[in-house]
């Protein structure tokens, strides 16, 4: 597959290697990414993106603003919500403003992949 083909994905996470880590494992992707939620919802205004992966708790703009932007500017924009702390509350929130995918850190390479195929193919 050239990359003209490849599915777009917005990785979004305020920990370099957390972002570093999901491009590498999302090598059969375009990713792009941001490091914060401000960020991530420039780029959602001047690219379309499949698929956004956005931490939840990040300074300034947060993970469940990226989940809502990224659904006024891209209804059709799948979104999984990473982070280290989930609850029933935080994962039923997410899920309430559009995130089709909940993963709580730390999570295997294979449940991202995963999660991933499966926010993709729907």
């Amino acid at each position: 597959m050239d990359n003209d083909d490849k599915r777009e994905v917005l990785v979004v996470d305020d920990e370099e290697i957390i972002r570093d880590f999901l491009s590498e494992v999302l090598e059969d992707y375009s990713v792009t990414v941001a490091s914060d939620g401000d960020e991530a919802i420039e780029k959602l205004k001047k690219k379309h993106y499949d698929l956004v992966i956005t931490d939840l708790r990040m300074p300034r703009v947060s993970g469940e603003e990226v989940v809502k932007a990224a659904h006024e500017i891209n209804p059709d924009a799948r979104v999984i919500v990473i982070s280290g702390y989930s609850s029933l509350y935080t994962v039923s929130q997410s899920v309430a403003h559009g995130a089709c995918a909940f993963l709580s850190k730390p999570f295997s390479i294979k449940e991202l992949l995963q999660t991933v195929s499966s926010a993709l193919e729907t």
